[in-house]
């Protein structure tokens, strides 16, 4: 009987291990509409604001190396876009694996962007936002 389960067990894994990974790896970007675009040649400010209890990376590519920020920290950080660039990369990151992150997008205004970034459940996992040259529509990866 334990041989039985056993190989039951293996061969339902077997088929639904594919299932799961190629669904996951179909995850699409969420789309948020803002309906405030991005204005390249004004300043922007971006405001990120830690809301877990853990401390997390936050990289802004060709801008900013990685910042760590302490648990229920707030950065402002103010910069002008380069020419060319209508949108806004901004990655978020822990290095606990167990904690998984949202991020939630507010445009005040045009030229800033607040994000606050939560725990969440695994399932839920952000990684990245993406202010897109769709004016106002932000991606969230």
């Amino acid at each position: 009987m334990p041989k039985l389960s056993r190989s039951l067990l293996l061969a339902t894994t077997l088929l639904l291990a594919p299932v799961v990974i190629f669904s996951t790896a179909l995850a699409g970007p969420k789309f948020l509409k803002t309906g405030k675009a991005l204005q390249p040649e004004k300043p922007l400010i971006l405001e990120v604001r830690n809301r877990t209890s853990k401390a997390i990376q936050v990289e802004i590519p060709s801008y900013t190396d990685q910042i760590t920020m302490q648990p229920r920290e707030k950065r402002k950080l103010k910069f002008k876009l380069r020419n060319g660039e209508h949108g806004l990369s901004v990655l978020y990151w822990t290095n606990q694996q167990e904690t998984a992150l949202r991020g939630k997008i507010v445009k005040p205004n045009a030229q800033t962007v607040c994000l606050d970034l939560y725990p969440s459940r695994y399932y839920d996992d952000d990684r990245a936002i993406y202010d897109t040259e769709i004016p106002g529509n932000v991606l969230i990866f």
